[in-house]
Formats: structure tokens, sequence, C-alpha cells
């Protein structure tokens, strides 16, 4: 059985929405009365529209040091400001510039219970998140067995945003999709090292397909993609003992522990979906290597009914 691999998440869609992201400008209309801010918050206002950044954020530091901290407005020029150096600097994700900006953020927020900066704060909070959700993106093609899955961080980071722009949120989906996401390349890496190395890379993305299919979202798509990484498996330890006939009975026996398992996958995959031809189709295959005369035939008769033979 060949690898299936799936293009989920191209570049920084979400599987709930396609968020563009904004380079947020400092709009501030400080002749509203509401505004009011302050001469420090008003200076660095002026500092950034100039693009002298680094003196801003001296500035607010001032600010939010002395009476201008009670404005809501100042900590969001702060976020935004912050944003900004983060951006000039190259979006870096260990930046701690992005890590502060959200804090900031935060603040303003809790000190506008009336939402009067909305406008303001929730573009920049958008944007922010989208950082994190590319930055996880990156992460998902350099896990590595036995490391920190940094992926995973990322991702905690950007769905506490999501719950800041929506307390409602519910970003399990695109949890699911990660998860996905990171056994695919661990079933991809297994994949390229064939019979040298592959069993730390099987281990990792039977670790990661089996906590996409564990949650109540696109269960069949994970168990699928688990089963055939598993039948993989099964595949190159059986291929190890080619050239060795003392120990190829050892090695079939190996390769069908893992056969089963993938036709236990399988069969759990269509019952979640029984519409899908592939997944009959794949279970043929595990079944022919299981020399399961039955349930080939069982498979061919559910493949035909669904082409409409």
């Amino acid at each position: 059985m060949k690898d299936v691999a799936q293009s989920l998440f191209v570049g920084a869609v979400t599987a709930r929405r396609a968020v563009a992201l904004v380079t947020v400008a400092i709009a501030l209309s400080v002749g509203q009365g509401f505004w009011a801010q302050g001469p420090l918050t008003l200076e660095a206002i002026a500092l950034a529209d100039s693009g002298n950044l680094s003196e801003a954020e001296t500035v607010l530091n001032e600010a939010l040091s002395g009476p201008e901290s009670a404005d809501a407005m100042t900590w969001y020029v702060h976020a935004y400001v912050l944003k900004e150096r983060f951006v000039e600097e190259g979006n870096q994700p260990t930046s701690p510039q992005r890590n502060k900006a959200l804090e900031s953020l935060r603040e303003c927020i809790r000190k506008d219970p009336q939402d009067r900066l909305e406008d303001w704060w929730r573009p920049l909070l958008l944007f922010l998140g989208e950082s994190y959700l590319l930055d996880v993106q990156v992460e998902i093609r350099n896990i590595a067995p036995g490391q920190p899955v940094v992926a995973e961080q990322y991702f905690m980071q950007y769905a506490e945003i999501q719950r800041d722009l929506d307390p409602e949120v519910d970003t399990a989906a695109e949890w699911v999709l990660m998860q996905q996401q990171l056994g695919e390349t661990a079933m991809t890496e297994a994949q390229a090292l064939e019979k040298a190395g592959a069993g730390p890379w099987f281990e990792l993305g039977t670790h990661h397909y089996t906590l996409a299919a564990e949650k109540n979202q696109d269960q069949y798509r994970s168990l699928f993609n688990l089963a055939v990484h598993t039948y993989n498996q099964g595949v190159r330890e059986f291929k190890t003992a080619e050239d060795d006939l003392d120990a190829i009975d050892a090695a079939l026996e190996n390769a069908s522990r893992h056969w089963l398992r993938a036709s236990e996958f399988l069969e759990s995959a269509i019952t979640k979906d029984d519409t899908q031809a592939e997944g009959f189709e794949a279970l043929a295959i595990v079944s022919t290597a299981l020399l399961n005369q039955d349930r080939i035939e069982w498979c061919k008769a559910h493949i035909q009914e669904l082409e409409g033979h």
C-alpha cells in the first residue's frame, strides 16, 4: 500500500476560516473626547508614525509607569509598537516582542470593558493569533522523535487568542488537523528511512494519529492514516528479513501483528464513514497480506456497491 499524504493547512489557512494577516495602522482620532491621551502616549504615537519604534517603546514604558497606565489606549499603542518591532525583526517565533505585545493588548482589553477600542484591538489580536498559526506550520515540519512538540506549544497560544476573540470558540477541529499533520510528517520520514531507523518515526506518527483519532473530529481520516502508517511499518519490518531466510518467519510474524492492527484501524474508520471506497480498498490490501480471503471478498462487494455496480 502506498503512503497516503494529505495536503492539509495550505499556508496559514485554518479549518474554520481564512483570516488575512492585517497590518494595523495607528489611526487614532485624538480629537474625540473619550480618548484623551496623555502627553507621553501622544509623543509615542508621533514617534511610531515616523518609524522610530525603539524610541516610542521607551516613551511608552515611561507612560505605563505613571498615570497614563490607566488609559486603555496607552496599552493599545504599546501593544501596537511591540507588534511593529516584532514584524521589523522578521517575525521571529522566539521574539519577546510578540509575547509582550499580547500581554499589553490583553491589558488594553481589560481596561476597555465597554469595547470602545474594539476596532483597534481586534485586528491586532487577529494578527498575533495568525502569526502563531504560521509558526505551528513551520514546527509541524520540524518535529523529531524525542524532542518537544513545539507546534503544540504555539497552537496553545493560538487557541488562547481565539478564546480572547470569542469565548465560545471551538478549536478542536484545528487541533485534530494539526495532530494529523504531525502524524503525516512522521509517516513521510519513516517511509524515507525505509529499513534504517524508521522505528522512532513510526512511534511518533502513531502517537499523533492516535491523539487525533481520540477526538470526535474527522475520525475517519485519522484512523485511515493511522492504518496506512501501521501497515507500512509492517512492510518495512518484513523487508528487513528479505535477505535472511533464517529470520523471515519471525519477521513475517512481527509484520503480521502490524497488519492486524492496521485492519482493526481500517474497520474502525469504515464504521465512522462507510461511504469512502478507499477505506474498503485499503482493507482489501491489508486483508491480502493477512491471507484473509473472506474479508477481501467482503471489501470487493462494498466497493462495487459504492461504484453502483
